[in-house]
This record gives structure tokens, C-alpha cells and sequence, in this order.
């Protein structure tokens, strides 16, 4: 197999969505089938699968007395399957929906992957939560019409010259994980159990008698914001591996001059610039979403590299940053027309 240039795959992608003339295709979407014919299939055309990959009617099995058909199933290999549950256009795409498809999921062997579409949509699926039960919530949702460059670069992943499962499962559980633990843990902090603050009280050296509204009142934004910039401060005071995550001076220092670059433009709001500190990536965000990633920085002893969409530029000092603001407001503009 010849070895894929990314960045040439991802801009042949970009210009072939582009040119897929969606509102044409549309006018002759009024069921199930056309909807297929004209829309469905064009579009895993576009990600270089082969007809005879694209299997129709693909019979997931539940026992051998009743027998269920899922819309159409991808042949990755001799192994590997993604299972693809297909809807009407004019169909409105929820997590309910994914019901049906769940069912064959679990009886799809070899699937780790399944997909829910009405053409215009398309709804990626795992079992990132709990084997061979598909999750509550996509790990990765891709609208045909409206999409930006971070959207496209993921939908890239399931190219299928460049498709590679373990990869994907990988970056699914990665970012259910990390959805899960922000939702769980906001709830927490704006409406806190009665467990989380029995266990904080009984960890204070100051023993007054507990009293649950009186912490609840507490814990508000500026009690969370300042917490967070001790956190900070001691990451980058103690500044070793065991610490885990260390968001340096020099990361704060380049955020604080892409922000300032950013600012320059006046469509681009302040409250949703933002950044989020991850083991060896500091990402720069847009609504603090790591789906809205605006650059990444990668800085080491010996290299300092920032990574916009799929260039990547090494640079010798923060202030080459400058360099880059016209590519960091464009990517920023887009990201947020599209949320």
C-alpha cells in the first residue's frame, strides 16, 4: 500500500466537499432510497471507498430464527466492519434514533464503529463506555453543509486509504472521556452532592460543624477561578512528571499573544477564546471545545512547533507567532460561524 500524503488527501477532501453541490442532490432526496442513491453513497465516494467495500443490506444477526438488515455495512478488511444505519434527508438525526442502530451493533461482529446518516448528517458512533454496546452520544458528528478545516481533518480519519480502527477507538475515548469528565464534574461544582462536600469538609483542618448550604453557597465562579490559577502556579512551581500536566509561562506567554492577535479583529468575541493544557499539547479553543481547536503548541527544550489545521511551523521564539495571524483569525472566524 502506497504511503498517503495527509495534507495533499486532506486538500482534495476539502475542494471535493466543496464542489459536492449538496442543494442538487437535495432536490431529489425524497425518501430513503434516493437519498441513498444521491447522497449517501456520492459521499463515501468522496472517502475513496470501493462499491463492492460498500455492502447494502447487510444481514447483523440475532440468532438463527429472527434476522435484522442494517442499511449498508464498509468492508475494511477481512476483519473489520463499520455498520451504517441510513434515514430519509428530511429525517432529524437524535441519539434516539441511534436505538435501531445499537441493536445491530451489538450483534455486527468485528464492528467497532457504526454510523448514523440522513445524507446530510453523519452520526459516529463507538462503544467507548462499555464493550460491544454502542455509546449514548457520537464521538464525532460531520454536516455535510456546514463543516470547518478541524471537521474535514477528522472526517480524513476515515478515509479508506487511511482508516485505522485502534487509531479512531483511541481518539473516541479520549474525547468521551474527556466530555464525560467535564459534564460530570460541572455538575458537581454548580449543584455539588452531598458525598463531594461531606468529603471536602473532612479533609479541612478547620472542624466547624458541617453545613451543606454554607459550602454550597462557597462554591461559585470566583472561588473556581482562583482555584485554578493556584493549580497553575503549582503545576509550573513543582514542574515535574509526577505533577502530570504543567502549563508553562512560555505556553501562557504565546496564548496570551495569539489571543491579543486574535482580539485585533472585531468579529472575533473574547469570552469564547480560551485553552485547554494537555500532556505534551496546549490547544487554543474556540468555546472551549476541543472539536474548535484553533492551533496547537508543542513546546520542548530543544523545539517549539505550532501546529494550525495541518500546518505545522517551527518557530525559535514566541514573538515569530505574529507571523501567523492572518492563518489564526481565518481558522478562528470559521470555527465560530460554525457553533
Amino acid at each position: 500500500m502506497s504511503v498517503i500524503n495527509r495534507k495533499q488527501a486532506f486538500n482534495f477532501l476539502k475542494k471535493s466537499l466543496e464542489n459536492f453541490n449538496f442543494t442538487q442532490k437535495a432536490e431529489n432526496s425524497s425518501n430513503e432510497a434516493q437519498t441513498k442513491k444521491f447522497l449517501i453513497d456520492p459521499f463515501f465516494q468522496l472517502l475513496n471507498y470501493a462499491p463492492e467495500q460498500l455492502i447494502p443490506e447487510f444481514e447483523a444477526s440475532f440468532g438463527e430464527s429472527v434476522s435484522n438488515k442494517v442499511d449498508y455495512a464498509i468492508k475494511l478488511n477481512k476483519k473489520d466492519i463499520i455498520i451504517i444505519e441510513c434515514k430519509k434527508l428530511t429525517s432529524k438525526l437524535s441519539d434516539r434514533e441511534a436505538g435501531q442502530l445499537s441493536g445491530y451493533f451489538q450483534n455486527a461482529k468485528n464492528s467497532r464503529i457504526a454510523i448514523l446518516t440522513n445524507g446530510k448528517e453523519y452520526r459516529f458512533y463507538s462503544d467507548v463506555a462499555l464493550t460491544n454496546t454502542l455509546d449514548s452520544k457520537p464521538f464525532f458528528i460531520f454536516d455535510v453543509q456546514e463543516y470547518n478545516d478541524n471537521d474535514i481533518n477528522n472526517l480524513l480519519d476515515f478515509d479508506a486509504r487511511i482508516i485505522n480502527v485502534n487509531e479512531i477507538i483511541t481518539k473516541a475515548q479520549e474525547l468521551v472521556f474527556i466530555d464525560d469528565f467535564e459534564d460530570t464534574f460541572f455538575k458537581e461544582m454548580t449543584n455539588p452532592s452531598t458525598d463531594l462536600l461531606k468529603l471536602i469538609h473532612k479533609k479541612m483542618t478547620f472542624k466547624a460543624k458541617f453545613n451543606e448550604e454554607k459550602m454550597k453557597e462557597l462554591m461559585n465562579s470566583s472561588l473556581f477561578k482562583s482555584l485554578a490559577e493556584r493549580i497553575i502556579i503549582h503545576e509550573t512551581k513543582t514542574n515535574s512528571k509526577s505533577a502530570g500536566i504543567i502549563t508553562t509561562e512560555e505556553e501562557l506567554q504565546a496564548y496570551h499573544t495569539i489571543r491579543t492577535l486574535l482580539l485585533q479583529n472585531k468579529k472575533v468575541k473574547s469570552d469564547r477564546i480560551g485553552y485547554r493544557d494537555l500532556k505534551g499539547m496546549f490547544n487554543v479553543l474556540v468555546d472551549d471545545s476541543q472539536r474548535n481547536i484553533i492551533c496547537s503548541l508543542k513546546f520542548t527544550e530543544n523545539k517549539k512547533m505550532v501546529t494550525i489545521g495541518l500546518n505545522e511551523y517551527v518557530i525559535r521564539s514566541i514573538d515569530e507567532i505574529i507571523n501567523f495571524q492572518k492563518e489564526l483569525i481565518d481558522v478562528t472566524l470559521k470555527l465560530m460561524e460554525a457553533n
